[in-house]
């Protein structure tokens, strides 16, 4: 079973995947985010650690037009989005978890879970995520 999550946002307010990684680690999620891809060009597998461990998660970014923003209900100006697909690990779903809220928190975006039917507004993604993650554990 596969699960997806999309993150929202201005293009300009994308981070440098160094810059993404610190943040994940500032969270205080035992997440290292891989820094060495292009956030417009890569596409696949991005491979991150959790707790030391060798996970990851599906990476595909694209373009957001003004019509399908306006059609989602998307905050104006956005433009551009970053989809997370996993399978069925839970290192995956939690190096997803972590990498998704916390771009959605420092780029101003929003989390989508399309499987629950969720938008997550930027300032709760990571506290929404803790929350996953501590349901995943139990």
């Amino acid at each position: 079973m596969s699960y997806d999550l999309v993150v929202y946002l201005r293009r300009s307010n994308m981070p440098s995947p160094a810059a993404w990684h610190s943040s994940i680690v500032a969270a205080g999620f035992p997440v290292a985010l891989d820094t060495d891809f292009d956030v417009d060009a890569f596409s696949g597998f991005l491979p991150c650690q959790v707790n030391g461990e060798i996970s990851g998660f599906e990476y595909y970014a694209s373009a957001v037009s003004p019509e399908d923003a306006k059609g989602l209900g998307l905050a104006s100006g956005t433009d551009f989005s970053i989809q997370f697909c996993i399978g069925s690990q839970p290192l995956e779903l939690a190096s997803a978890l972590a990498a998704s809220s916390v771009l959605a928190e420092v780029s101003g975006g929003s989390l989508e879970d399309p499987q629950a039917g969720e938008s997550i507004p930027a300032d709760s993604a990571v506290s929404w995520a803790r929350v996953q993650l501590t349901q995943l554990a139990t």
